[in-house]
């Protein structure tokens, strides 16, 4: 006898149902829709240390980004029957059509591709194109069928229907019955078209209960989706599915248990199966008369962690408010979607931003699961495991801040792992940018472990068994595959950054061939400043930077030279980029410490400063790195922002000069009174036409200074006209002119908002 439970992928009240009914059928061999290359793992169930959620990947061997998760919940019916099953000694088996018939085919399929493409020339391109498409797999012209169902019951959505009779219900029946002659009903009277793909998956499955039968199983029970329960109990002959099935290619697959999260479950993830809420399904799961109280309750207590008012009187008053939303619906109780409005309006009072704070804690759950030690997998995966532990650097689904200081054993080592991860693609953790001040021997990671890096493990695993062995022999590959300079900087950074000395002293071999084959400065530039930051950090890493601090310098000597004839009739936005890298050169001028370096760097910008033709962007930059590195005399910097700022410059090129001036930040207005009257007698005398035309860059450069360099600016420019500075600049400025007629609105309605009685003209 064979016994068909048409289930829905990661469904509570399905798993509960399922479970029942396991007990009372007691079968002798469980099929459960799945890839059968995966049947070894199955035994894993039984190790009550391999907690969901978890998935079983299964991959090309020789193409392992071909590859697919089947993940399970614990209230996943799936996971459910194997537990059933490992819990009665049962004979359990996946049922679906193999992985490595389906990558076989997509093989097959991108092969067809290539051969057309490489056949077809110019003029049959789109022809051939056409006739491959012919051949593809059409997708598939069912729908949700929930939503046909939903209709014919009286509900406008299949997801509330499917949770109100299935998910949701108190009292089991006879579902499975039930599920089965409603969808047999509804395939039969639809008669919708299916994808090949489906129709073969179906063939497979039939022929694997013929298989079972004939093996002498007397009593079988199949798990499978609700959708294909019809396919799998009408009536087909042998002959006909094993036509289907024949000639399948085939590919050689693995296939390993993997820790999954329950952000992976989400619908919101992509997920094909996903659920809406991951969060409120387990609870569904752990059952209880009181569902709405003990959810009401959780998500109390989540938001009085994020510093929110949420009593027991709120709780009490979000039920009631929920029971009666459902009552008003006619639903048989309350859902996820009126325990969520009664949410928003008593704890958070109506405001959706505040009911984000339930998302990830509450509606997505931050579970992650766990594999239990000696479990078979990858080479590469026990290697970083390893290292995790040792490292105590534990995986967690939601992020976790982590600071390391590079001069401690410990932090440096834990610096390398990370880094050696970046560099075969594993991105667990996320290095911020703190260089500058504190930041020099302390890097700011935030780590959070993605349930599809796991993929991502399997592909590096094609590069090495170990870590180091993959991430050199990765990094050695990308500098083979892109030799430009700008590429092999940054790898070699990663190289040095990871300690992979073997991978560095190759990676160096092709930065100092390229570096000879580099002749424009903003190529020169752009790798100088990674390299500066290797030879100014690596001491602490206690790595020998000698060659890349003689690369570096060779490369600073070139740029200095051709720098200079390269800055004149540049266009703004070209002007804009290479000031970037002026910028960024300068930086990397001071980490080296390298007084000749830094002397013949100062002896470039002053040559720029003074170029006549050379963009005013970049003249005011140069003069602003001149003045902070001490070099100009006396008041040489007011003068020359006086000349640039002078009635014989086009109001644009003040403002771009000024720009630049500026872009160091505002400090130097701050303390230099010269400076901010000259520039505020600028403003004061340019035309009204001419101050339009340059405001939006005038605001784009004060929006870099800092909240209290502005204040402080502010203050000062109050002064100006008050004897509150001298010589030079009460000259320059004159004396403010106040129009009485255009203050007075400003000042009346000022005075109302701030209470006060109306300012008599005098007092104005």
């Amino acid at each position: 006898m064979t016994t068909v439970f048409g289930i829905r992928h990661h469904g509570p009240g399905c798993a509960r149902s399922l479970v029942k009914s396991l007990d009372a059928l007691r079968p002798d061999l469980v099929l459960i829709e799945g890839p059968p290359d995966a049947d070894e793992l199955m035994g894993a169930v039984a190790d009550a240390s391999l907690k969901p959620p978890v998935a079983i990947l299964v991959y090309d061997a020789e193409s392992p980004r071909r590859a697919a998760f089947y993940p399970f919940a614990e209230f996943s019916p799936e996971w459910q029957a194997m537990k059933w099953a490992a819990a009665n000694a049962v004979t359990m088996r996946f049922l679906d059509l193999p992985c490595a018939h389906h990558y076989g085919i997509d093989a097959a399929k991108e092969q067809a591709r290539a051969e057309a493409a490489a056949a077809a020339n110019a003029e049959n391109t789109k022809e051939a194109e056409s006739e491959v498409r012919e051949t593809e797999e059409p997708g598939s012209a069912r729908h949700d069928p929930l939503q046909w169902l939903a209709k014919a019951d009286g509900y406008s959505d299949g997801e509330r229907w499917w949770n109100d009779r299935v998910e949701e219900r108190e009292h089991d029946g006879d579902l499975f019955a039930a599920v089965a002659e409603a969808l047999t009903a509804l395939r039969t009277e639809l008669a919708l078209p299916e994808s090949e793909r489906d129709l073969r998956r179906e063939a497979w499955m039939r022929r694997g209960i013929r298989e079972a039968e004939k093996s002498g199983a007397q009593n079988i029970a199949v798990v499978c989706g609700a959708w294909h329960v019809p396919a799998l109990r009408r009536t087909v002959r042998a002959s006909d599915d094993a036509a289907l099935l024949k000639g399948l290619p085939k590919t050689k697959v693995r296939a390993t248990w993997a820790p999954w999260t329950y952000e992976r479950l989400a619908t919101a993830s992509g997920y094909g199966a996903g659920i809406e809420s991951p969060g409120w399904y387990e609870h569904l799961w752990q059952g209880g008369s009181d569902t709405t109280v003990r959810w009401m309750t959780k998500a109390a207590r989540v938001l009085r962690e994020a510093d929110m008012s949420a009593s027991s009187a709120n709780s009490i008053e979000a039920v009631r408010l929920a029971e009666a939303l459902a009552g008003l619906r006619g639903r048989p109780k309350p859902g996820l979607p009126e325990t969520l409005e009664a949410m928003r309006a008593v704890f958070c009072e109506g405001d959706p931003m505040a009911l984000s704070l339930l998302r990830r804690p509450l509606l997505i759950g931050e579970r992650l699961g766990e594999l239990p030690e000696g479990l078979a997998q990858l080479p590469l995966q026990e290697d970083i495991e390893r290292q995790q532990k040792t490292l105590r650097l534990k995986p967690t689904a939601s992020v976790t801040p982590l600071e390391l200081d590079l001069r401690e054993p410990g932090g440096r080592a834990r610096s390398v792992f990370l880094h050696r991860l970046l560099a075969v693609k594993i991105n667990w953790g996320r290095k911020a940018d703190t260089r500058g001040g504190k930041g020099t021997f302390k890097e700011q990671w935030s780590l959070k472990w993605e349930a599809d890096m796991v993929l991502a493990v399997v592909d590096a695993s094609s590069f090495g068994n170990t870590l180091v062995a993959a991430a050199e022999a990765r990094l050695v590959r990308a500098a083979a595959a892109d030799p430009t300079l700008e590429n092999l900087v940054t790898l070699l950074e990663h190289a040095l950054l990871a300690e992979l000395p073997g991978a560095g002293e190759v990676i160096l071999g092709r930065v100092q061939a390229a570096a000879a084959m580099v002749d424009d400065p903003p190529g020169l530039l752009r790798a100088i400043a990674p390299l500066a930051r290797l030879a100014r950090y690596g001491s602490v890493r206690q790595t020998d930077l000698n060659q890349v601090r003689a690369i570096v310098t060779g490369l600073a000597t070139r740029a200095h030279v051709e720098l200079p004839a390269s800055v004149s009739g540049l266009a703004d936005e070209a002007a804009e980029a290479l000031a970037k890298l002026i910028g960024g050169h300068d930086e990397a001028i001071r980490l080296l410490e390298d007084a000749a370096l830094a002397e013949e760097w100062r002896a470039v910008t002053r040559r720029i400063m003074e170029h006549g033709s050379a963009h005013p962007l970049l003249r005011g930059l140069c003069t602003r790195m001149q003045r902070d590195a001490d070099a100009l005399e006396g008041d040489e910097a007011a003068t020359r922002l006086s000349h640039a700022l002078s009635a014989a410059q086009t109001p644009d090129a003040a403002a771009a000069w000024l720009d630049g001036f500026l872009s160091g930040g505002g400090a130097v207005l701050v303390h230099d009174p010269e400076l901010l009257g000259l520039l505020h007698a600028w403003l004061s005398r340019v035309p009204a036409d001419y101050f339009q035309a340059v405001l939006p860059l005038l605001r784009r450069t004060f929006s870099r200074f800092t909240g209290p360099e502005r204040g402080q600016i502010g203050q000062s420019v109050a002064q100006l006209g008050a004897g509150g500075v001298g010589g030079r600049v009460a000259a320059d400025a004159g004396t403010l002119v106040l129009d009485e007629t255009r203050a007075r609105p400003a000042v009346d309605m000022t005075a109302r908002l701030l209470g006060l009685s109306t300012v008599s003209r005098n007092a104005s």
